[in-house]
């Protein structure tokens, strides 16, 4: 769904915003929350409001897929200044970034609170309709407490709306009751939301979607640290992946590049992608719909009036490294090694360890008639230095096919699961996997892992996995083995300061300073305290 940000903040700010007038005089008419919420319409915008938090900058605009995502084998941070602390595991409970997002996505769920408490007496002219904007919202608030379960464990559970001061002080819900409330609330709003085939606007959750966040919540509280019933839960990450395989709405796009540029064009296919945000570049009008991605963690381009690419990350070895450069179709869309200089001129970076990402690139290198080296655009419409209009996939096909995979072989059902990973690694390119690395539960999971990394790099995914198979601090350490095998400079070892900085701790992050000061009944995790 395509966010109007203007739309959404004038609305709020006459929800609940008040002023006094100078005058002192009763106003002729006013807008509040007991006079608003009256029909479809009125609804619709507070829904469009629900769903803007999604892809705030403290989001998925830029934070949470890109800042919080560097620090792991896939993405180093580019700079040796630390501005991006998460990702160099320097934060702690006052860390700015940290509480932004956690109050984004409280102000989420408030918002879907609001909206929940006044859908019932609104006015719809089709019932049908209610129960679905009523299942869209409970959809996104399960989304949002997924991210606040995944990052920080036992979170204040709210179901109602934040009235005044006296209703911040409110203790954590333990994990493994936030997992029950999440899976509670998609298994409600599943059959009220539509199949993609069905009469929908394109970007809005559907059915699909809510059974693919099911199969990833029972995944991810089956791994570390709960590992809550993990026989069942990776049952049940098998029921709902084969809802989606079984129900033909989405399948693997033939050629893996073609799914990106899709998102970088803007082109609405949900052939593969099953849930995404979308943005678009409209700053020209004054308006805020667009993100950070192709810009923060995309290729390098300091041509001035270009698509600009500050590129804050660089590719990880232990990813480029984990490629068949040679047959993987992946390796040339995912890795670039290349940038664009202050002329214009296409530049090949010469160490492999400050190559760039880039699955969300805003140039791509092309070869001009006289044999040299060009680059083109690939953005449409008004170009902004500092924001893209770059779509962003939160769900894929090809992760419901990997998870089955994944629950198959947790199950020691590894030989069923080998040919869902044979999928993933055909459309790349690549024959079906040797049998011999793959035959024990093991062997399988290893190579899972890495085929995960090759498929799913910088797209918000990789730290949450290394987290639920308990090997973030290890894999860190293979990319700096990994790293100094490259022979890389002594001035430029602070490139792998995150893996000299992780430890345990790091599994999840600290309750933000300020919310432990306003909320008198919440407590620290235990290893930041």
């Amino acid at each position: 769904m395509k966010r109007s940000f203007f739309i959404i903040l004038t609305l709020l700010t006459v929800l609940f915003a008040s002023c006094e007038s100078e005058l002192d005089q009763s106003p002729l008419s006013t807008i509040s929350p007991d006079n608003f919420y009256r029909n479809e319409a009125d609804c619709r915008l507070a829904l469009n409001a629900v769903y803007s938090d999604i892809g705030n900058r403290y989001t998925y605009g830029e934070q949470l897929p890109i800042q919080f995502m560097v620090g792991t084998d896939e993405a180093v941070f580019s700079r040796s200044y630390n501005s991006w602390t998460v990702g160099l595991y320097i934060h702690n409970a006052s860390t700015v970034d940290l509480e932004n997002t956690w109050r984004t996505l409280y102000r989420g769920i408030n918002s879907a609170n609001i909206l929940l408490e006044n859908l019932p007496n609104a006015d719809f002219s089709d019932e049908s309709r209610k129960l679905r904007y009523e299942a869209e919202t409970r959809f996104i608030r399960a989304f949002y407490y997924f991210e606040l379960v995944r990052w920080w464990g036992g979170v204040p559970l709210r179901t109602s709306s934040v009235g005044d001061a006296a209703s911040n002080d409110i203790a954590r819900t333990s994990a493994d009751k936030i997992y029950e409330f999440i899976i509670t609330e998609l298994e409600a709003s599943a059959p009220n939301l539509p199949l993609p085939s069905e009469e929908l606007e394109y970007g809005r959750v559907s059915r699909t979607a809510a059974w693919g966040l099911l199969a990833r919540a029972y995944l991810t509280k089956a791994g570390v640290p709960l590992q809550l019933l993990p026989e069942e839960s990776y049952g049940k990450v098998i029921e709902y992946c084969d809802l989606i395989i079984d129900s033909g709405e989405h399948n693997l796009i033939a050629n893996y590049e073609d799914v990106f540029l899709n998102e970088i064009t803007g082109v609405n296919d949900d052939t593969e992608v099953i849930f995404e945000v979308q943005f678009e570049n409209q700053r020209a009008s004054g308006i805020q719909e667009d993100g950070k991605h192709g810009n923060l963690n995309g290729i390098m381009c300091q041509q001035k009036d270009s698509p600009y690419g500050y590129a804050f990350t660089y590719a990880g070895l232990s990813l480029i490294n984990s490629y068949d450069q040679n047959n993987d179709d992946r390796y040339d869309w995912n890795i670039a090694d290349f940038k664009i200089d202050k002329k214009g001129a296409v530049k090949t970076q010469k160490n492999r360890y400050e190559w760039f990402p880039g699955k969300f690139k805003r140039v791509q290198k092309v070869t001009n008639a006289d044999g040299s080296l060009g680059w083109e655009g690939l953005e449409p419409g008004d170009i902004d230095k500092n924001y893209t209009g770059i779509n962003f996939p939160i769900l894929r096909y090809a992760d419901i096919l990997l998870m089955k995979a994944e629950a198959l072989n947790n199950l020691n059902r590894t030989s069923e699961a080998i040919p869902y990973l044979n999928m993933i690694r055909n459309r790349a390119g690549l024959a079906d996997i040797d049998a011999s690395l793959v035959s024990s539960v093991a062997d399988f999971h290893e190579e899972l892992m890495t085929e995960r990394l090759r498929e799913f790099c910088f797209e918000g995914i990789r730290k949450h996995d290394l987290i639920r198979w308990g090997v973030l601090v290890e894999k860190l350490q293979e990319l700096k083995t990994e790293m100094q095998a490259a022979n890389i400079a002594s001035s430029r070892e602070w490139l792998y300061r995150s893996s000299d900085n992780v430890e345990e701790k790091h599994y999840l992050l600290p309750i933000p300073l300020k919310e432990m000061n306003e909320n008198k009944l919440i407590e620290q995790n235990p290893l930041w305290k």
